[in-house]
């Protein structure tokens, strides 16, 4: 599909339309290659994920802004900090984000990172003010159809035949919690084949496509292999480094490395 880029001072946007609405698609640019969502259609705009650092949410504001158009609400599933912009917008997340913000995964993060990142990083949470059930729901003209994972959410965008998770990454390297893990995420992205989605949404790439999907799912099918081969986590982190030589995320496959091998 075909898109216009329009520069910011620090990140861009693609803008793909779909006829009735169009998708604005914010890439920060920022360390952790964050990207955000803007759905538009004639009367309103739903915003999906938030910039993590406060130089973005200064140009993601402006930019959502000159749209000009009635703000129905922010939809949350992995990232739910940047709070400080657009307070008076509904807040929208599932009980296990909810749950998470508290004390699970995002929580963790977001502690983690302000200490790494310290003042640049936008720790403040979202006020959310409304709870997504695990089904159809429309905020503003917008349906979304919700999967509840165990602290995130799957979001498909019917109206524009296309689906929200949080990694894929066609050319870097994802958190793999393992073999059943890898297992799950392939098995995910079959469905996504077989519903036949033009775009896959997700909170650190710009949007991909099918062939981006069959990549990934090699990729995985690969990383599976090589960690049956290897005596330990330096040897595989070398193996999938030399097979894919040109794969950003590193701190990704540390992470996946300490999955395969928890005891090295």
């Amino acid at each position: 599909m075909n898109s216009k880029r329009v520069d910011l001072e620090k990140g861009f946007i693609n803008i793909y339309d779909f006829g009735e609405i169009k998708l604005h698609s914010y890439q920060t640019n920022d360390l952790m290659y964050d990207e955000s969502y803007i759905l538009e259609n004639k009367d309103n705009v739903l915003l999906v994920e938030f910039p993590a650092f406060y130089d973005n949410l200064k140009e993601f504001e402006e930019y959502v802004k000159g749209l000009n158009k009635n703000i129905v609400g922010k939809v949350f599933s992995d990232h739910p900090n940047g709070g400080t912009i657009f307070k008076d917008v509904k807040g929208y997340a599932s009980e296990g984000t909810i749950k998470s913000m508290k004390e699970g995964t995002i929580h963790n993060l977001v502690t983690g990172l302000e200490t790494s990142f310290g003042g640049s990083f936008a720790k403040e949470y979202h006020n959310i003010t409304d709870i997504l059930k695990e089904k159809q729901v429309n905020i503003g003209g917008f349906e979304l159809n919700i999967t509840y994972h165990e602290e995130n959410i799957e979001i498909e965008f019917p109206q524009i035949n296309s689906v929200y998770t949080h990694m894929l990454g066609h050319d870097c390297h994802s958190i793999v919690a393992g073999e059943n893990h890898a297992n799950v995420i392939i098995e995910g992205l079959n469905g996504y084949k077989r519903k036949g989605y033009t775009l896959i949404l997700s909170s650190h790439y710009t949007p991909e496509t099918l062939e981006d999907v069959d990549t990934k799912i090699a990729y995985l099918e690969d990383i599976k292999k090589i960690a049956k081969i290897s005596k330990n986590i330096n040897e595989f982190k070398e193996k999938v480094k030399n097979a894919y030589p040109n794969y950003s995320g590193l701190n990704y496959l540390d992470m996946t490395a300490s999955y395969f091998f928890p005891n090295n």
